[in-house]
């Protein structure tokens, strides 16, 4: 049914394979199918709380490179899905439940019995969590949903950390409060962001949805050595950033998908005083870009960047403070984005990484 999407995208093809060959095998049975957002911690804690609450249920992780493709477009919206997480709402059957929380799902029709969207409410998952369209949660899996609004809207105070552990157990929190107890909570959180962020494979998301539905948090036992590997290479990307001018008011890199940590990186021009980071990755059908505002600044020029909008130029959307996109080339959104950056009066420089 995916050949034409297959033929179109050959930008990690063998894990859109396998996941268009996972639909196909559960879209006529008899089990309840849900869509969440893939290979994002937001979709994957919301996977795991179906999973929980609803044993039977099929989790099918959809991002939105599949869901914008006409040919696969056309397959997933007819599909009678039970319940649709953290995407916007591409079904043409009545849904049991629809919840989001991002702008560019602002007056887009709606088809559900049920529907919790609030653009202020930063995560799909914690939305999740405030409705009542699954029963009452445990406690494990209320906490993950909680640290969702840390991860989904890059609300972190701290650098990606590059610490290994051998156990979930060597994360020491003790009982301090303020700026060090969210410093030490947020060790936690950047370990559930990292288990997903290290997923490659359609059979390791799955697994994962099954380890958090019933260990919650301490599941990330399994895939430590996973994180690890993932975490020795941020090393590298401190380095990379550490020599990217930052004179500017926006800080812009591109490079080939896949061949650095672009989120390291933009972390730490942020932590460096970058007011606006944004990363381009060239995959074979374009460019995929992600705006990130750094949190730091005053509400005067928060109310100046408004992300969503320069993403929305560039056929996005997204959140304020952190948005996404997808353009043709780095040509054509370097267009964009300086055109937009000189009508609201800021600087940009952009950086070749590869």
């Amino acid at each position: 049914m995916f050949k034409d999407f297959l033929n179109d995208n050959s930008f990690h093809k063998e894990y859109y394979i396998d996941l268009c060959n996972y639909i196909e095998k559960h879209v006529d049975g008899d089990r309840p199918l849900y869509a969440v957002h893939g290979l994002c911690t937001d979709g994957g804690v919301a996977g795991a709380m179906i999973h929980h609450q609803i044993p039977e249920a099929i989790i099918i992780p959809l991002d939105y490179k599949i869901l914008n493709h006409p040919a696969a477009s056309d397959i997933l919206s007819d599909i009678k899905w039970e319940g649709i997480v953290d995407l916007k709402p591409f079904n043409k059957h009545r849904l049991k439940f629809w919840v989001d929380h991002h702008l560019s799902a602002v007056n887009l029709k709606v088809n559900a019995e049920r529907i919790r969207f609030d653009i202020n409410g930063d995560s799909g998952s914690y939305q999740l969590y405030l409705s009542d369209f699954i029963n009452e949660l445990p406690q494990h899996l209320i906490e993950l949903a909680v640290m969702t609004r840390t991860t989904d809207t890059a609300g972190y105070i701290t650098e990606p950390p590059l610490d290994t552990y051998k156990s979930i157990s060597d994360i020491k929190i003790d009982q301090s409060t303020g700026i060090e107890g969210r410093k030490q909570l947020e060790q936690r959180i950047w370990l559930l962001d990292d288990a997903w962020g290290s997923v490659t494979t359609l059979k390791e998301q799955l697994q994962l949805y099954q380890l958090l539905a019933k260990n919650g948090f301490i599941g990330l036992d399994k895939v430590l050595s996973r994180v690890n590997r993932m975490r020795d290479e941020r090393k590298e990307a401190v380095k990379i950033a550490d020599n990217i001018d930052i004179s500017k008011d926006i800080i812009c890199f591109s490079y080939k998908a896949d061949t650095i940590d672009n989120f390291t990186i933009t972390r730490r021009l942020q932590t460096r005083g970058v007011k606006v980071v944004v990363s381009l990755a060239r995959v074979p059908d374009g460019v995929k870009i992600s705006l990130r505002r750094n949190r730091n600044l005053d509400e005067n020029m928060n109310s100046k960047i408004q992300l969503n909008e320069l993403a929305a130029k560039m056929n996005g959307g997204g959140h304020a403070g952190a948005s996404g996109a997808k353009m043709p080339d780095v040509t054509t959104a370097l267009r964009e984005i300086y055109a937009w950056s000189n009508k609201i009066g800021l600087s940009v420089n952009h950086t070749e990484l590869n």
